[in-house]
């Protein structure tokens, strides 16, 4: 049974029949901080950024963690956070392991392995041309529109962090993150959701199939 103690604070909480929690946090949100005590969390939906703490006390982006990701794996081997995560969406985690006793072996191991690969598809994300960078974040971040069927007629969707963070992510100056994206919504591959007869949506879009052909 996961001890209600190691359980942030957060938009919202949900306890299921004593043993998994479910949590829902708000983008900006902090989930933990680093070097404080805690359990690991799947992420169900959204997206979450890990930093680590420099030697001037600056914070500075470590990785990117999405759907089916686990955080704070670290925590079962080393008993604290090894970096600060923050909901660059909304987000939603659930405990993980899943009202079982703590993961060891191979179990674990995966995770791990799971992680070390996510680290290096971000490596590859500060790496090459401006859009070809801004791209692979868009994709990385892609969901099914099953998930949020604003559109149904439409195969994926993305919410994207806020243009800062993406660019904190790939490594590319603010005002280069904004003109690739200001790129791919005029060539039509990211077209903005409206929701309740709101204007269009700067954050979530519809993505068209030119995107896709690409990746």
């Amino acid at each position: 049974m996961l001890d209600a103690q190691k359980v942030p604070r957060c938009a919202a909480a949900r306890q299921i029949q004593g043993k998994h929690w479910l949590l829902r946090f708000d983008r900006g949100q902090r989930i933990h901080a680093r070097d404080t005590k805690g359990a690991a969390w799947r992420i169900v939906s959204g997206s979450v950024r890990l930093d680590r703490e420099e030697p001037n006390g600056e914070q500075s982006f470590a990785n990117l963690a999405i759907r089916g990701d686990v955080i704070g794996a670290e925590t079962l081997l080393f008993g604290k956070y090894s970096f600060t995560a923050t909901a660059l969406t909304a987000c939603v985690l659930e405990s993980w392991p899943e009202g079982r006793a703590s993961p060891v072996g191979d179990s674990l191991l995966r995770t791990l392995a799971k992680a070390e690969r996510r680290a290096a598809e971000v490596i590859a994300l500060r790496c090459g041309q401006a859009a070809d960078r801004v791209r692979r974040l868009v994709m990385m971040l892609a969901h099914p529109a099953a998930e949020h069927p604003t559109n149904t007629a439409v195969e994926l969707q993305v919410v994207l962090p806020s243009r800062q963070d993406m660019a904190d992510i790939t490594a590319l100056k603010l005002e280069t993150v904004s003109r690739m994206v200001s790129q791919l919504r005029h060539a039509g591959v990211l077209d903005p959701l409206r929701h309740d007869g709101k204007r269009p949506s700067q954050r979530n879009f519809a993505i068209r199939h030119a995107l896709g052909e690409t990746h």
